[in-house]
């Protein structure tokens, strides 16, 4: 007799694939990079989910590069939730396809480390734009 350890109700629980965007000077303006990624994102079938983007990506900067804002979440962090904790809920909640974070802090890894530590279900991939000025 075999003992199974991983029932075929419950999803298999992998690690985030995390890829970085370093912003190296301040002089490098990444939106007209980001608009025409952002775009093609919000035209997939789930969500994407951008969670403290720059004040300079504005809704109607976004509906102007052809980004579908229905199909997009902003979120902010508050007092009750930090950076960190929004990333990992947005990722377990499995109803994302991309999630994108802007950190301001090059030097703070609590981000970082907390997304490596995070394993979803899903197939949410998650880009961190980070700033190093």
């Amino acid at each position: 007799m075999l003992a199974y350890t991983h029932s075929l109700d419950q999803p298999r629980l992998k690690p985030v694939v995390l890829n970085e965007l370093v912003q190296h000077s301040e002089h490098v303006d990444l939106n007209s990079m980001l608009l025409p990624m952002l775009a093609a994102l919000s035209q997939r079938a789930s969500w994407l989910v951008m969670l403290e983007p720059p004040k300079s990506l504005n809704k109607s900067l976004l509906r102007e590069a052809g980004v579908d804002l229905n199909k997009v979440w902003i979120l902010r962090r508050d007092h009750r939730h930090g950076i960190d904790k929004l990333a990992q809920r947005a990722l377990m909640a499995g109803t994302c396809h991309t999630l994108i974070c802007w950190q301001n802090r090059y030097d703070d890894n609590t981000l970082v480390e907390q997304l490596k530590r995070t394993h979803i279900a899903s197939d949410t991939q998650c880009l961190l734009i980070r700033s190093e000025h």
